[in-house]
C-alpha cells in the first residue's frame, strides 16, 4: 500500500505542476492585459468595402429586432452590404426578413434563401460557403469586397463597428496587416446564473486576455461572430473552408499555421444572447467541446511539426500558444483527474496516519494566491469594461458573478468527457434557440458608452 501511495504521490506532483504552469501562463496574460488595456488608432474615412453575412435558421422571434439594430450602422452605405441567409427555415424567418428590409428602406440589405435537402450540409459553415459561392458566381465576392464579417442572427452591434474595423486595419502598415480582426464579444443578457456566468467569462476574456495576446503578438481568439476576415485570405484558403462544429476556432488555427496575423478590437462590441438554462448551456457547450476536441486531434500534430518551420521567435510562440489553447479540453480532464486523485490520496494517507503533503508549503500558499487572484479579476474586468450600471454594483454582483462563472466552468469540465467520445461527429448541428430582443441590462443599443471615449 505504501508503494502504491508513493506512485500516486509522484503522479500528483507531475499533474500539480502541469496545472500550475498552465494557470500561471493565463495569469501572466491577464497581467499584460491589465497593463496594456487601451487601444488607440486614428479614425479615418470609410474605405474598406464590407460583405456582412447573417446566417439565420428559424430566427423569427429575434430577426426583426436585429435588422432594426443594423439600420443604425454608421458607415457609407455604398461600402457595405448585409446578406441575411435564411438557411433551411421551417418558420417565417425569410418573410420577416423581407418585410423588415422593406420597412427599413435599406438598399444594401439583402436576403438569400437557402434550401438544402442533405441534412449533413446544413448549419452555419455550410450556409456561409453557399452564400460566398452564390455571390462569387456573379463575381460579387473576392474581387468585389475587401472584407467579410459574420454576425449571428441574434446579435446587436455598436453603430461604429465598421468605422473602427476600417480604421484599425488601415492604421497598420500594409505588409503587417492582419487577415482577421475580432471585435469585443459582449453579452445581450445576464438574467440568470448561467447567463451571468457566460457574461462574466466574456468580460474577463475581453478585458485582459484578448488584448494581451495582441500586445504579445500572439493570436487573439476568433469568437464565431463579430469578426472580419479579408477576402484575400479567404481566397487563399479556398473560401470559408471550415468543416468543424467550432468553425471560428478552426479558421483561427488555419491562420496560425499559415503564419498570419489576427488583431483584436476592444473599442466596439457585438452583443450576443447567452443561454439562460442549464440544458441549453449543456447543448451549446457540448457542441463547442466536440469541435474543440476534433481540432485538437487534427491540428496539434501539425502545429508541433511547424514550431520551427520557419523558425522565428514570433511564429514559435504563436504556434505554442495555439497548442496550449487547443489543449484546453485535455487540461480540463487533467485538472479533474488531479482533484479526484488528490482527494483519494489525502483520505488514504489519513487512514494510514501518514503525512499527505506532496508539494512544499510555498506552493500551497501560491495556490491560495492564485485563487484570490482569479476571483479578483472578476470585479476588475467590470471596472475596466463594464457599463456605468455595472460599476455601481460591482460589490453587490460579486457573489452571483463568481457563482455564475464557476458554474459555467463546471459545465465545461463535465461535458469535456462525453464530447471527447462524440468528437468524430462534426455534422450534426444542434441550434441554440434565441428569444431576447433587447439588451439586459440596458445599454445604448446603438453605441456602447465606452466607444464615445475612443476618439483619437
Amino acid at each position: 500500500m505504501l508503494q502504491a501511495l508513493e506512485v500516486i504521490r509522484n503522479i500528483l506532483i507531475v499533474l500539480f505542476w502541469i496545472c500550475e504552469v498552465n494557470v500561471l501562463y493565463y495569469i501572466f496574460l491577464y497581467i499584460v492585459g491589465f497593463i496594456f488595456h487601451k487601444q488607440k488608432y486614428p479614425l479615418v474615412n470609410d474605405q474598406q468595402k464590407f460583405c456582412i453575412f447573417v446566417p439565420c435558421h428559424n430566427e423569427g422571434p429575434v430577426i426583426a429586432a436585429t435588422i432594426e439594430n443594423y439600420t443604425h450602422i454608421n458607415y457609407s452605405e455604398d461600402l457595405f452590404d448585409i446578406y441575411f441567409i435564411a438557411d433551411n427555415c421551417s418558420d417565417d424567418t425569410a418573410s420577416i426578413i423581407k418585410e423588415a428590409i422593406k420597412k427599413s428602406n435599406k438598399k444594401n440589405f439583402h436576403v438569400l434563401v437557402r434550401k438544402e435537402k442533405d441534412i449533413n450540409k446544413r448549419g452555419k459553415p455550410h450556409a456561409l460557403r453557399w452564400a460566398i459561392e452564390s455571390l462569387e458566381n456573379q463575381n460579387l465576392f473576392y474581387n468585389y469586397y475587401d472584407m467579410m464579417i459574420i454576425f449571428d442572427a441574434d446579435n446587436f452591434v455598436d453603430a461604429d463597428i465598421l468605422k473602427h474595423i476600417n480604421s484599425q486595419y488601415l492604421s497598420i502598415k500594409p505588409k503587417k496587416r492582419p487577415v482577421m480582426i475580432q471585435c469585443y464579444l459582449d453579452s445581450k443578457n445576464n438574467n440568470s446564473l448561467v447567463a451571468r456566468g457566460y457574461f462574466q467569462a466574456y468580460r474577463v476574456t475581453n478585458a485582459f486576455w484578448q488584448i494581451s495576446k495582441q500586445k504579445l503578438h500572439l493570436m487573439p481568439a476568433i469568437g464565431g461572430t463579430g469578426f472580419a476576415a479579408t477576402t484575400a485570405f479567404l481566397k487563399e484558403i479556398g473560401g470559408y473552408s471550415c468543416v468543424s462544429l467550432t468553425e471560428d476556432l478552426e479558421i483561427q488555427t488555419i491562420a496560425t499555421i499559415k503564419n498570419k496575423r489576427i488583431e483584436y478590437n476592444g473599442n466596439v462590441r457585438i452583443y450576443d444572447e447567452k443561454p439562460t438554462k442549464l440544458k441549453a448551456s449543456f447543448i451549446q457547450r457540448t457542441r463547442w467541446a466536440q469541435g474543440h476536441w476534433w481540432l485538437f486531434f487534427k491540428y496539434v500534430p501539425i502545429l508541433f511539426l511547424q514550431l520551427f518551420n520557419p523558425f522565428t521567435i514570433k511564429n514559435f510562440f504563436k504556434k505554442l500558444d495555439m497548442i496550449i489553447y487547443l489543449g484546453a479540453r485535455l487540461f480540463g480532464i487533467i485538472s479533474s483527474i488531479t482533484i479526484l486523485l488528490n482527494l483519494f490520496y489525502i483520505i488514504a494517507c489519513a487512514v494510514m496516519g501518514i503525512d499527505s503533503a506532496y508539494v512544499p508549503l510555498w506552493a500551497q500558499i501560491m495556490n491560495i494566491v492564485i485563487l484570490v487572484f482569479t476571483i479578483a479579476v472578476i470585479p476588475l474586468s467590470s471596472l475596466y469594461d463594464g457599463s456605468k450600471e455595472e460599476k455601481k454594483h460591482i460589490l453587490r454582483d460579486l457573489i452571483p458573478n463568481v457563482i455564475g462563472i464557476y458554474l459555467v466552468g463546471l459545465i465545461d469540465l463535465i461535458i469535456g468527457y462525453p464530447a471527447l467520445f462524440k468528437c468524430g461527429n462534426q455534422k450534426v448541428w444542434r441550434k441554440t434557440t434565441h428569444s431576447v430582443t433587447s439588451l439586459n441590462p440596458p445599454v445604448n443599443q446603438v453605441t456602447h458608452s465606452k466607444v464615445q471615449k475612443v476618439r483619437v
